[in-house]
């Protein structure tokens, strides 16, 4: 089974354009360090359009395009982004083309709604995540929000954005409701526990360490460390190590690095107790530089740095578990 653990969808606020904004944000040290773009001041517009990656930070795509994009894969985890306040605008996961049904004018407090919809629009290829942001109308809100996700609109998981949205994962009275809900539904936490290029979002919040405070008190809940919490991924792997239901998806990560330091990444892991079934590709596409069908063949193909690196192969059954078996046995979709 093929999976990508870690995708988006669809618009990050009512008005489409600032999708583009965002996504430029984000990508701007992307491009800069390849040449298409000034490192040395803010890119004019026309710098943006020359440079063609003016609509590739992070374009709007729905479900049809995720679908096309995944080309060769079995099912793909779409991602809510739960509402927040950014530069004075509501933004998060909306439906600006009005495509999936969803009733009422565009508005991101409806983001679960919209990601329920996409599944809908295609249950056989997309497993849909919701999101709650505990500090918009607070914690209870949120928890009262995650129950109707799951129970009335079928939501397999949840993603929370601690770092963005300007909270403590280990926030006893902020976060601990929430992952007590979740481990009382059973489903899994994707925490963004990892850096961030976006200005706003605080790098301090998303130290994976902090989360070692939700592995000692919720000892059953599933934790699932978005991107390997890159830059701190040791930091990441020793929460794997040290809390038995605590995995770690490679989206973000495995673009980042060149195809010998992903395998050299994977051959430590089991020398630091970290079994390779605790981890499961992503692709946070379609953000930036992250195509889903480039990934995985990157991946997959890990192994042709061995002999150069004069060192064994990683069996290629636990290649394929990261490619999809081991996230699907935490989702119950195929038996342990």
């Amino acid at each position: 089974m093929i999976i990508d653990a870690h995708s988006h969808i669809l618009s990050l606020a009512e008005d489409p354009a600032f999708t583009v904004d965002y996504g430029r944000e984000g990508s701007l040290c992307i491009y800069r360090s390849m040449g298409t773009l000034p490192s040395h001041r803010t890119p004019t517009e026309q710098e943006w359009e020359a440079s063609g990656f003016t609509r590739a930070g992070w374009p709007v795509i729905g479900p049809t395009e995720s679908v096309r994009d995944h080309a060769g894969f079995d099912k793909s985890i779409i991602l809510a982004v739960s509402p927040q306040i950014l530069d004075g605008r509501l933004i998060g996961t909306v439906d600006t083309e009005g495509i999936l049904g969803v009733e009422g004018p565009p508005n991101p407090e409806k983001c679960n709604d919209y990601i329920a919809a996409c599944v809908r629009a295609d249950p056989e290829h997309l497993i849909g995540y919701a999101s709650v942001n505990p500090t918009y109308l607070g914690p209870q809100a949120a928890v009262e929000e995650l129950e109707r996700a799951v129970n009335e609109l079928g939501l397999s998981g949840v993603k929370l954005y601690p770092m963005y949205q300007h909270w403590w994962a280990n926030d006893p009275d902020i976060a601990f409701p929430v992952y007590e809900k979740a481990q009382e539904l059973g489903i899994p936490v994707m925490i963004h526990q990892a850096g961030s290029t976006r200005i706003d979002a605080s790098l301090e919040l998303g130290r994976p360490s902090i989360l070692d405070d939700i592995g000692r008190t919720f000892r059953d809940l599933r934790v699932i460390v978005a991107h390997t919490g890159w830059p701190w991924v040791d930091e990441a792997l020793f929460l794997l190590t040290k809390h038995p239901n605590f995995y770690a998806e490679l989206s973000y990560l495995i673009a980042s690095i060149s195809r010998r330091d992903l395998f050299l990444l994977l051959s430590k892991c089991e020398p630091m107790f970290v079994p390779l079934e605790k981890l499961f590709f992503g692709t946070d596409y379609p953000g930036f530089l992250y195509d889903p069908v480039k990934l995985r063949d990157k991946l997959l193909s890990v192994n042709d740095e061995a002999e150069a690196c004069a060192m064994p192969p990683i069996p290629h059954s636990k290649l394929e578990g990261i490619m999809g078996t081991n996230v699907a046995r935490v989702l119950g979709l195929i038996a342990e």
